[in-house]
């Protein structure tokens, strides 16, 4: 029997016609990708049934993802109605484990109930200011899900003053800031996850964000591992981990020291051309831009998009060098559509090879990020993806139309815009 497949909105259809027996069968046993447009890659499931004749199966498309700010709410929208899709399509019998901050989209909440009621496991945990952001939303997946764990469903809330892992500090605000979607089975794909930068708060659609798909058993067990400590508010100030698959990995946080991103700039090398791009909501953590600055200096060519920085960060930025600093951009007071994407790119030098390295996920570049949240950094080792990540970056760096003015000599900061100490940038 063989199998004839096509791309639709993201989402690979496979009909059955008659040809190669045996041969179609084992072919489906695996995962067979395949390039697609945009950096994404055609992902089959594990599967040991082959369809009878004429019928067709829907399989998710592994790779990023990227909402467009604008008047189409087809584009605006595109994670989340993406990921409600997703959840639309879950079977009955399936496993949905949501980890969120801030929700208070009532349309995300009526789809996770809808999925209950088709008798699909359901779990949701979210971050304790989302009480006050929202309660009804709230109160509606309380009744409908349940509040105890012991249940097939429930939905349950981090504790006061803290995330769920990451414990309470005097003066800083801990905090669930994850955003992923893990499913055991959706449309005909097992073990599936949705690593976000974009809350389900309708801000989505306002501000850049973007979000990878994987289907992976190993990454969807470890997150699922996560989920379920992150559940059981076992509070853990050094809780980072990081679990690797094959060319993709995923961190968790808090952790107590160190910094991963440093860890990673500082394998690069500025040779043959080698590029770093970065784009966050909030970019505050000094140190990485003292190594961003560091590495223009060396010769690396970096950009950044942020819609706020801290002052150290700025200072920092703007420190001309032989090469003239990096070339920074920011939303302007009156941008309506801002960054709210959490990724860095690196092409050329790194680790003593030419390589494409993506981190992304909910890890802000911020201090609280790395030693204060509950978060998840994916770090993707995906050429794959590379040039959808580089393209929306162009994109977002355009739409920045504030710049930073570096001149020999000076450091001047502009108007860009400063994050408060301990701002979220959702």
């Amino acid at each position: 029997m063989r199998h004839v497949a096509l791309v639709l909105c993201g989402l690979v259809v496979a009909g059955a016609a008659t040809g190669l027996g045996a041969a179609a069968a084992s072919a489906e046993e695996g995962v067979r990708p395949a390039a697609t447009p945009g950096g994404g890659s055609r992902v089959w499931s594990p599967t040991r049934n082959v369809p009878a004749s004429g019928t067709r199966r829907v399989y998710v498309t592994q790779g990023p993802r990227f909402n467009l700010p604008s008047k189409d709410k087809q584009k605006a929208g595109a994670l989340d109605l993406y990921i409600k899709s997703l959840i639309r399509n879950t079977p009955a019998k399936a496993e949905i484990d949501v980890a969120l901050f801030r929700l208070r989209q009532s349309s995300m909440a009526k789809e996770l109930v809808a999925a209950k009621k088709r008798k699909v496991k359901v779990r949701v945990v979210i971050d304790n200011d989302s009480l006050s952001q929202d309660r009804p939303v709230y109160d509606y997946l309380a009744r409908n899900l349940g509040t105890s764990t012991s249940g097939s469903s429930w939905i349950v809330v981090c504790p006061k003053g803290r995330g769920c892992i990451a414990p309470s500090e005097k003066g800083v605000w801990a905090k669930n800031h994850n955003k992923f979607y893990a499913f055991s089975q959706t449309y005909a794909s097992r073990n599936v996850v949705v690593q976000t930068s974009g809350n389900a708060t309708g801000g989505m659609y306002a501000d850049y964000n973007d979000a990878y798909t994987l289907a992976d058993t190993k990454l969807y067990t470890t997150y699922r591992g996560y989920f379920y400590t992150l559940a059981r508010h076992q509070a853990n100030g050094d809780y980072y981990r990081q679990t690797w698959s094959g060319k993709r990995a995923v961190a968790f946080f808090p952790k107590a020291s160190g910094d991963p991103v440093l860890d990673v700039l500082n394998r690069v090398q500025c040779s043959s051309g080698t590029k770093i791009r970065l784009s966050s909501g909030i970019f505050s953590r000094t140190e990485v831009a003292k190594t961003l600055s560091k590495l223009d200096d060396q010769g690396c060519d970096v950009q950044v998009v942020a819609a706020t920085f801290g002052t150290g960060t700025l200072k920092a930025l703007s420190k001309p060098g032989s090469h003239g600093g990096p070339n920074v951009h920011y939303f302007t007071g009156e941008a309506v559509n801002k960054a709210h994407s959490k990724y860095l790119l690196i092409d050329g030098s790194y680790n003593g090879g030419r390589h494409r390295v993506i981190l992304t996920g909910s890890h802000s570049y911020t201090w609280d990020a790395l030693r204060h949240n509950d978060e998840a950094m994916l770090s993707l080792m995906d050429s794959s993806a590379f040039p959808a990540y580089t393209s929306n970056f162009a994109t977002v760096f355009a739409a920045a139309k504030g710049k930073l003015w570096i001149m020999p000599g000076v450091q001047s900061q502009g108007n860009a815009p400063i994050a408060p100490p301990g701002a979220s940038d959702d």
